[in-house]
């Protein structure tokens, strides 16, 4: 049993990092062994994103006015949450990758963004590409109408060049 000390230094923890964050990620634990948790903390962190075991009066309590307060439904049985502000995808990656291996891990659903999705929903997310993917994607999209003008404007000085060449080796011969 937390004390109120205890449970006010929860509820200011929950606040300063469930409120804010980009990506909140509600699952079941249930079944997992301490083994498998501490595994699952590694690879979270290791997406730059965190991972909480919380009681979901004090979640629901910190989640209370935020832009996050949406997420607060799920707060059902028991729970664990992870989160970032960084590469959501990414987090999202590591939590299905995990959750393939260990039955056990269940997405109770997500939000993120703003958008709150349901547990199949949380899953599609990993399917997404990355931030990283997406700007390069788009840096190509928007290269490559510039690089065909640049072939098409080069070519008939390069073929005009090749000409020259090709008369000019024809008079030393």
């Amino acid at each position: 049993m937390l004390t109120r000390a205890e449970k006010e230094q929860q509820l200011t923890l929950l606040k300063s990092e469930l409120g804010p964050a980009a990506g909140v990620f509600v699952v079941d634990f249930t079944g997992l062994t301490v083994a498998e948790v501490t595994e699952l903390r590694r690879k979270v962190k290791e997406a730059e994103g965190k991972y909480l075991v919380v009681k979901n009066t004090l979640a629901r309590i910190a989640l209370t006015g935020s832009r996050n307060e949406a997420v607060s439904q799920l707060f059902v049985g028991p729970t664990a949450v992870a989160y970032t502000n960084k590469d959501v995808v990414a987090l999202a990656k590591v939590l299905a990758e995990f959750a393939k291996g260990h039955e056990k891990l269940t997405f109770r659903g997500a939000l993120v963004e703003g958008q709150l999705l349901d547990a199949a929903g949380a899953k599609q997310v990993a399917s997404m590409p990355s931030k990283q993917e997406l700007v390069a994607r788009l840096l190509f999209l928007l290269t490559s109408p510039m690089r065909r003008l640049v072939v098409a404007l080069h070519w008939p000085v390069k073929s005009l060049a090749v000409t020259l060449k090709q008369i000019a080796e024809g008079k030393e011969n």
